[in-house]
């Protein structure tokens, strides 16, 4: 069972974040909320996707790394950076991980449940970026530039839904992301068409191969929908909204 067979929750989370990064000074803190949810989501769904045993131990890890790398995001201070701040996280997280090993009774595949729960870890403190993203672009009045990556990747995972054949339906998905995104980056944001494109080319690209990647059965062949197939690929793309905000002039 195929990605767009499985998760409509991504292109609605996708959604949300649109509308959250239009919501002015209150933004970043409400993006900070929607991520610890969305860490929530992944967290929940990530044994179950991977296939792993000791499935309660691994969804608190992965969850509480996601939901105090958003808050350590919107509320970092002078002190140290938040991308610091996500790294130390992600590094206790690693840890955790290794403590949460240790102490099961039940040591069956233990080398894939550590690897599997050391990969949530760093999917749901990477999802912090969208909270750093939003908070600069509100210091630097680039709104605009979030939105417009988040709706193009609304676009990208809502038309890799849709009942076509493969190829088509990611090559139609990824011109519909790529050309939403360049769109309104241009016109919310001001942003010069190359950088726009690339940044639209980055967003879809991510998305549409993160989705088609988790939601296959080289991942799990468990037929159920799971929420981490929403859930990742939304996450993976905040590291491009960071560097879209931070380096494109």
């Amino acid at each position: 069972m195929t990605a767009p067979e499985r998760a409509p929750l991504g292109a609605a989370l996708a959604m949300l974040l649109t509308l959250v990064s239009l919501t002015g000074p209150a933004s970043p803190v409400l993006m900070a909320v929607i991520i610890g949810a969305l860490a929530l989501l992944a967290g929940i769904g990530w044994p179950n996707l991977l296939e792993l045993p000791s499935a309660l131990g691994t969804r608190i890890v992965i969850a509480t790394v996601g939901i105090v790398g958003a808050a350590v995001a919107v509320s970092a201070s002078e002190r140290f950076a938040p991308v610091s701040g996500i790294v130390m996280i992600c590094a206790a997280g690693v840890f955790a991980a290794f403590v949460q090993q240790m102490l099961r009774t039940d040591r069956r595949e233990l080398t894939s449940s550590l690897t599997g729960t050391v990969a949530g870890v760093f999917l749901s403190g990477t999802a912090a970026c969208w909270v750093i993203a939003q908070v600069e672009a509100v210091q630097l009045g680039r709104e605009g530039l979030v939105a417009s990556i988040t709706a193009g990747l609304a676009a990208t995972l809502l038309l890799n839904l849709a009942p076509l054949p493969p190829t088509l339906r990611f090559v139609i998905s990824l011109v519909a992301g790529t050309g939403i995104t360049a769109l309104l980056a241009t016109s919310l944001a001001g942003t010069a068409l190359p950088f726009a494109i690339g940044a639209g080319l980055l967003t879809a690209i991510g998305a549409g191969c993160t989705q088609l990647l988790v939601g296959s059965s080289l991942v799990s062949k468990e037929p159920l929908p799971s929420l981490a197939v929403g859930a990742v690929p939304v996450a993976t793309i905040g590291v491009v909204a960071q560097l879209a905000v931070t380096l494109i002039p």
